[in-house]
């Protein structure tokens, strides 16, 4: 069976990882089996050891959302209204972002998995889309209703994934891309303020990442779900 990684999220306040479960039902639909993957500590001496198994071990990687990345990864001074980063998370996610497009690795970047994806090849991020960019929608919405719409950029891995021009959206973020990396390009925007809200490779290699939460509106809309069907179908090639 397919197996695909989900990165844990980090509980800053009792210092529990956890996986909410609307992450595990929409792998499943897709029809793999979801592991979650641990929080390594960072003195571990076997970290980086345990990190290349478990690129061995998966088909395919979820990066999930969470707490804001840090700003010293992209050379920044934190601002006032930047969240406390979790710096173990940004660590393993980063070191398992590269890992996995180097050896070809399907991946799905959520929320967060968005923003530290950019951060991992070399962009930037608003540390808060509020005060830096103050003529913008509000995108930290609570729950899951839908927020606003996205526009799907043409002849993307999006645009094929998703068959259509737009999309309604779920919001409950912050933070956005600020300063794309090299070698990703923007493959969806909101289509009130132009933030980016989705990008992918140019070269190719199945990465895809949405700022907003599709796992938690793939079981009412397929269109949703479909980005986890193609990560499914993209793991299903390194068997």
């Amino acid at each position: 069976m397919i197996i695909i990684g989900l990165s844990t999220n980090r509980d800053v306040k009792n210092g529990s990882d956890c996986m909410p479960k609307d992450y595990v039902l929409s792998v499943i639909r897709a029809g793999a089996l979801p592991l979650i993957l641990p929080m390594i500590p960072e003195d571990s001496p076997l970290y980086d050891d345990l990190l290349d198994k478990i690129i061995a071990t998966v088909d395919g990687l979820v990066f999930t959302g969470g707490p804001d990345v840090d700003p010293v990864l992209y050379n920044e001074v934190q601002l006032p209204a930047c969240h406390s980063p979790v710096s173990e998370r940004d660590k393993i996610d980063i070191a398992l972002i590269r890992k996995a497009l180097s050896a070809r690795k399907p991946l799905l970047g959520i929320c967060r998995g968005l923003q530290v994806f950019n951060v991992a090849l070399g962009g930037t991020l608003y540390q808060d889309v509020p005060s830096q960019i103050p003529q913008s929608r509000q995108h930290e919405m609570s729950g899951h209703m839908l927020a606003h719409e996205v526009n799907i950029v043409e002849s993307t891995l999006l645009d094929r994934i998703v068959r259509t021009d737009s999309l309604p959206v779920n919001s409950r973020h912050h933070q956005a891309i600020k300063q794309l990396a090299d070698g990703l390009v923007v493959s969806a925007r909101s289509s009130e303020d132009d933030v980016i809200e989705a990008v992918e490779c140019k070269d190719g290699r199945p990465a895809l990442c949405v700022q907003w939460h599709p796992e938690n509106l793939a079981g009412q809309d397929h269109r949703h779900q479909a980005l986890f069907d193609w990560l499914v179908h993209e793991a299903g090639k390194q068997r």
